[in-house]
């Protein structure tokens, strides 16, 4: 199912772009004088635009689904009206347009810089207890980011046979399961012995992820068990930060985002470290 899906992920996007540059190649013959600039920003916006359609099917309505159409629709018009931007209004929203874009790409390396840094750091890590941070389920079947982050998981703890794990997360709006008992059942099937993984089924965010987690690590190891956490790459980084506001000591283990939410999901975290920046807590 997993390749199915990327094979028609992949196809609606090569037969867009090739209907979008034989679109342009037609409206050269007819002797109209389009411009290569302003092609490249017409094919970016309608693909980034086209891409929001075709995650909101896949995907839980989030920001992360609707960033790439909040960036495509100004790369559209711009494309359309580009001539008639030289002067007035036009000339000055061209401007605000361009100022924006600039904003954006800087904040867009400064956040990748901050994931990418985050998500090494685990790497070699040694802890005595591992907490599995939630996602969403659909129905009582974990998701394909969830999967990811409990294959982690089981790797490390196949790795470190003296370590337990916590997996952690409430039951959310369309779930007919806690996410943590959805989790747990997921790594017994793989093998997982069951008294090396606890549920945590009341969290509803990732501080409660910490805070609930961290108790039933206090009762089975004591409070001075070296704490590391599992979840998706990009998130890696502002988890840790929300860890760190709790006064906990934890390495974040990176697992592999879904790869056709990697756009959506790193939009939607640059605006979350955003947030967190203007809160003051990062």
């Amino acid at each position: 199912m997993y390749t199915r899906w990327r094979l028609y992920i992949l196809g609606v996007f090569v037969i867009l772009i090739a209907v979008l540059m034989l679109g342009c190649a037609f409206w050269r013959k007819r002797g109209h004088s389009f411009g290569a600039f302003r092609e490249v920003l017409l094919i970016l916006g309608v693909v980034l635009i086209v891409e929001t359609l075709i995650i909101s099917t896949l995907s839980n309505f989030n920001l992360g689904v609707i960033l790439p159409a909040f960036f495509g629709v100004p790369l559209v018009f711009v494309a359309l009206v580009l001539p008639h931007m030289g002067h007035g209004f036009l000339a000055f929203l061209k401007w605000l347009i361009v100022g924006c874009y600039a904003v954006a790409f800087a904040i867009f390396a400064v956040c990748g810089f901050l994931m990418v840094r985050a998500s090494s750091e685990g790497a070699h890590t040694n802890a005595d207890a591992i907490v599995v941070l939630g996602a969403a389920v659909h129905g009582d079947k974990v998701t394909w980011v969830l999967e990811n982050r409990l294959n982690t998981a089981i790797e490390y703890l196949e790795a470190h046979p003296g370590a337990i794990c916590v997996v952690s997360g409430g039951q959310g709006a369309g779930e007919s399961v806690t996410e943590g008992s959805a989790m747990k059942k997921y790594m017994e099937e793989h093998g997982v012995d069951a008294s090396r993984v606890f549920a945590e089924e009341q969290a509803k965010n990732t501080k409660e992820n910490f805070v609930n987690s961290k108790k039933i690590i206090d009762q089975v190891l004591g409070e001075n068990a070296n704490i590391a956490f599992v979840t998706t790459n990009f998130h890696v980084y502002r988890a840790g930060q929300v860890a760190r506001e709790l006064g906990m000591q934890v390495v974040g283990i990176p697992a592999d985002d879904v790869w056709y939410l990697r756009l959506n999901n790193f939009l939607r975290e640059c605006v979350g470290i955003c947030v967190y920046a203007l809160r003051g807590d990062i």
